[in-house]
């Protein structure tokens, strides 16, 4: 397992390389520029020695030649250890005068222009080579300037050492921008190192804890946010887990308690009523499967916002389960009832959506009466909702109850089959597609409100079902309209 790098020293290595890639590239590129401008010398220090001795240098009316130097510069041209030199010559190229460390006279350099300086040229062989140039003054004299024991290297490598003095400054300054870098570096992941100790008291006991993004580099927010978001997703997931398992310990308690004690008396008694023993599992069995189809709903809901899901034809989807719950519908001796448009067009999940009206079905089926009627009523003009009704002739919930029926669990009835969770599932497809579930006051219809991709309005044809115990259409049609893209199931 490779062990983990420090984002401190990595930045403090990268900074460091980059600047010492600056300064080796900055002193080869000065290098390299004082080999390619060394011929065309003009403001260098032979130049300005040739400069300043043509304006020292004055005639006195007699024709003798005065030097007008600097003290510093009297002693720098009488020492023989030191390396400049310079010659004096008249107008007719002879030489008039040289400073006192040589011992004879330099070669005469043609200027051409008076004030001119002439570019660097390299005199002598081996150790005896050394640059020299000249400059003409306006009284016609010229001033020839060498460095003698200096070859081109190493007349280049002085030239360099006395320019690039000032590179040196920035050795000081890098090394103090990487401490400065290690510092604020190190000030930067403040933040990071907080964030970190409130992901790690992130758990089951404090689920809610989130790391808070205050204070964090933009370029690590995203990550925040996005562990944030896996964190949430998580505590949902851990809350319906643990909503799933409370439930149906506390709903299989009483089943379970009944079924010990029929097996008690069977062992007593030594005869056995398998019918209720069937019973009492089968009602186990339909509780567990609708608590796991709870939970995965809900834990659906929270993965795909509603404009990510598939377009459905919601007329389609009533007719399945109209077709699904005939035979229950039969089987007591009731009448079903589908009339839906051609087309309803809205974007979920099929098989969620196939559930909530196969249990609006079933509640109608069990804690109604008469007739039971499904009816998609399409939005209104320039509206986005579409309207799903179940009713059947029963007088519905008492007053004040409406909304407490899509409880978990909730029966009006304890006596009557069921086991709360139908209606509790209505609600959360209805709420999970963007929609809600409601009872209307007064009557036994329930009205789920979702809304449509397109208003259904623009299909006028509409599907009116009817199984074999329900009476004649006041219209009289008993017919379907087909078309190739939506065949519906004949109920």
């Amino acid at each position: 397992m490779r062990r983990p790098h420090s984002l401190r020293l990595r930045l403090l290595g990268v900074m460091f390389a980059l600047f010492t890639l600056g300064l080796g590239a900055s002193f080869a590129e000065y290098r390299f520029e004082v080999h390619n401008i060394i011929e065309g010398l003009h403001a260098r220090t032979l130049q300005n020695q040739a400069r300043e001795l043509t304006d020292a240098v004055r005639v006195a009316p007699g024709g003798a030649l005065n030097l007008h130097l600097r003290a510093d510069w009297r002693r720098v041209y009488a020492d023989p250890s030191r390396q400049f030199t310079f010659t004096v010559f008249g107008p007719d190229h002879r030489p008039r005068a040289w400073s006192a460390n040589l011992s004879r006279p330099l070669p005469y350099i043609p200027v051409a222009a008076r004030g001119g300086v002439s570019p660097v040229e390299f005199i002598g062989v081996g150790a005896d080579k050394k640059p020299i140039v000249a400059a003409r003054a306006a009284d016609g004299n010229t001033v020839v300037v060498a460095r003698r024991g200096m070859s081109r290297s190493t007349f280049v490598d002085s030239l360099f050492a006395e320019d690039s003095e000032h590179l040196s400054v920035l050795i000081p300054f890098a090394l103090a921008a990487l401490g400065l870098i290690w510092l604020i570096s190190g000030w930067s992941l403040q933040p990071t190192e907080r964030a970190s100790r409130e992901a790690a008291r992130v758990g089951p006991g404090q689920p809610d804890l989130r790391i808070s993004a205050q204070g964090l580099p933009r370029e690590i927010q995203p990550l925040v946010e996005a562990v944030n978001g896996a964190l949430d997703r998580l505590s949902r997931a851990y809350a319906i887990e643990r909503r799933l398992t409370a439930d149906a310990a506390h709903e299989l308690r009483t089943p379970l308690a009944v079924l010990n004690l029929r097996l008690q008396r069977a062992r007593l008694t030594g005869t056995t009523d398998w019918p209720a023993v069937e019973r009492e599992l089968s009602q186990m069995g339909r509780l567990v499967d609708q608590l796991i189809d709870l939970a995965r709903k809900e834990s659906l809901s929270h993965e795909h916002g509603a404009q990510e899901l598939p377009l459905v034809n919601l007329s389609r989807l009533t007719r399945e389960a109209a077709a699904q719950m005939l035979p229950l519908m039969e089987a007591k001796g009731r009448r079903l009832e589908v009339d839906v448009p051609n087309t309803a067009q809205l974007r979920g999940r099929a098989d969620d959506l196939r559930d909530m009206v196969r249990n609006l079905l079933d509640n109608a089926l069990v804690h109604g009466r008469g007739t039971v009627r499904a009816r998609i009523v399409p939005p209104p003009p320039g509206g986005t909702t579409l309207t799903l009704q179940v009713r059947d002739e029963g007088s519905g919930v008492p007053p004040g109850q409406e909304d407490s029926v899509f409880e978990r669990f909730h029966r009006l009835n304890a006596q009557t089959p069921g086991s709360g969770l139908g209606l509790a599932i209505v609600r959360q497809v209805a709420r999970s597609h963007g929609g809600n579930a409601r009872f209307a006051p007064g009557e036994g219809r329930i009205v789920v409100q979702l809304p449509c991709e397109s208003p259904t309005a623009s299909a006028p044809a509409r599907s009116r079902l009817k199984n074999p115990l329900a009476a004649p259409m006041t219209d009289g049609s008993e017919t379907e309209t087909h078309d190739d893209r939506d065949q519906p199931d004949h109920v």
